[in-house]
Formats: C-alpha cells, sequence, structure tokens
C-alpha cells in the first residue's frame, strides 16, 4: 500500500495544475470575467459568478460540466450585470432566449436554483462574499451556509456537498484554484466527491465498493482522510487527479489496487 500511496503522490503532482473547465480562460465560451484578476471588484462579482456556475454544475441537472459554463456565459450576455441580481422569472426569461443553443438535462431547475444563489449572496452576504467570508475560521463553517441556504447544494442530511465543496476549493486553494478567500486555510478542506473520485477510494479500500451508487457524507470523510495522508496541508489537491483516474476505472473489470496501478501506468 504504501508503494502505491507513493504512486498516487506522484501522480497527483502531475496532474494538479490543471485549470477547471468552468474558469479555464483559454476555453470557449470566453468568460465575462478573467478568473485570476486582482482588481477587488472583479473578484467580488467572479465570486458571486462562479457561485452561480457551481450550483448547476450537476449532471442530473445540465448534464455535461461544460453545459454549465455555456449556460452562464449565456446567462451573462442576456443580462449582463442583471445576472447578479436576477429572480426566478428573469432566469427564466433568459432559458428561453437560449433554448436553441443550449440543451440543459432538467432545465425546469435551473431558474429555482439561480435564484436562490442571488438571494443567498444579497440576504446573507450582502452582495460581497469576500468579505463574508470573513465571519468565518474554516471552509466548514462558510460550506454549512451554502449548503443549507442554496437549492442543491446539501440541505439533505448526509449529502456529500459536492458541489459546496468543489466551489469551495476554487475559492481557498491557490493556483491553479483561484483563492479568493486567502484568510482560510487549503489542510480544511474536503474532498468533492463524485462517482469517478470514489472509484478511486475503493481501489485503496477506503470505502466499499457497494456505497458508489450512494455516497455520503461519511464518505466524503474517509476519502479526505486518505487525502490528508498524501497532503496534510492541502488534500483537495486529489481532486481532480482523482477525478481522471476514476474516469480510466469506468472501464475496469474490478475496482482493486492492480487496477488502479494500471490506470496511473496508462496515463
Amino acid at each position: 500500500m504504501d508503494d502505491l500511496l507513493s504512486r498516487l503522490v506522484k501522480y497527483v503532482d502531475e496532474n494538479s495544475n490543471i485549470t477547471d473547465l468552468q474558469f479555464d480562460p483559454q476555453l470557449h465560451p470566453p468568460l465575462p470575467y478573467n478568473p485570476y484578476s486582482t482588481d477587488p471588484s472583479v473578484r467580488r462579482k467572479l465570486a458571486h459568478y462562479l457561485l452561480l456556475v457551481a450550483s448547476v454544475d450537476e449532471g442530473n441537472v445540465v448534464g455535461a460540466a461544460e453545459n454549465a459554463r455555456k449556460l452562464m456565459v449565456g446567462c451573462y450576455s442576456l443580462l449582463k450585470e442583471r445576472l447578479f441580481s436576477a429572480d426566478q422569472s428573469t432566469f427564466l426569461g433568459a432559458l428561453e432566449n437560449m433554448r436553441m443553443k443550449f440543451k440543459a438535462r432538467d432545465s425546469s431547475r435551473i431558474p429555482s436554483i439561480l435564484e436562490s444563489v442571488n438571494s443567498f449572496v444579497s440576504c446573507q452576504a450582502q452582495d460581497d462574499l469576500l468579505s463574508y467570508s470573513k465571519r468565518f475560521d474554516t471552509p466548514f463553517e462558510f460550506a454549512e451556509q451554502i449548503s443549507m441556504n442554496i437549492l442543491r447544494m446539501g440541505r439533505t442530511p448526509g449529502s456529500t456537498r459536492k458541489k459546496t465543496w468543489m466551489y469551495m476549493r476554487w475559492m481557498v486553494r491557490g493556483f491553479p484554484d483561484l483563492g479568493l478567500f486567502d484568510h482560510l486555510h487549503p489542510r480544511n478542506l474536503f474532498v468533492p466527491l463524485d462517482r469517478n473520485v470514489a472509484r478511486v477510494a475503493v481501489c485503496l479500500n477506503a470505502i466499499p465498493e457497494m456505497k458508489l451508487g450512494s455516497l455520503t457524507w461519511d464518505d466524503v470523510v474517509r476519502v479526505t482522510d486518505l487525502a490528508r495522508r498524501m497532503f496534510p496541508e492541502d488534500p483537495a489537491k486529489v481532486d481532480y487527479p482523482f477525478f481522471l483516474l476514476g474516469r480510466k476505472l469506468r472501464r475496469s473489470p474490478t475496482l482493486s489496487e492492480t487496477s488502479l496501478v494500471s490506470a496511473i501506468v496508462s496515463n
């Protein structure tokens, strides 16, 4: 196991500087803001914009992750700065305008989700997530507020809160993430857990294979504990590299240490 963990650490180090597709400035469609801007006003808007993105970045809502980027770029193109105060009816109108350009898996959910983000930022954060973040000493405290106040971000007891912790990773970690909540420390992040990441954890006996269809917060804790063995100061560093490995493991007939080594070697 120690040899496997060493291989895994090397793999993560080699694949951890890939920019997330939701804010990679090299990808299309172009983003409304420079994600690495040092302008405080741009950074404040970016924190809000990416919370909107994270809220709909769900397979059951938009389908592929690329669709979350397309959706929010399209909404901004139509609404401009009104995006940050739009209500459900305004988002519904924007979706109608984009109907021929954008196909979501379940577009009926999108307006209410986005409205709940704007309501949270307006009512709880007084339209400034950067200042609001200063109220909290740990990412967990902030994540709790996001999960409980925004639709489909983790209100259900035992939820993995995958989208919430994905957003916190973007906001807390440094490059290639954005480090906008720079007083919070990456050591306190939890790993955003989906089935791809979970497959790697199964190979390492961190969670049982039978849990792949019903992941819970307890599984997030187990996977994060494993990640902290490898990167005590930055456990969420494993997120994207584990995602890449998990996609390869979908084709494996069994989930084991051997199949994980094969996935690493095939990189």
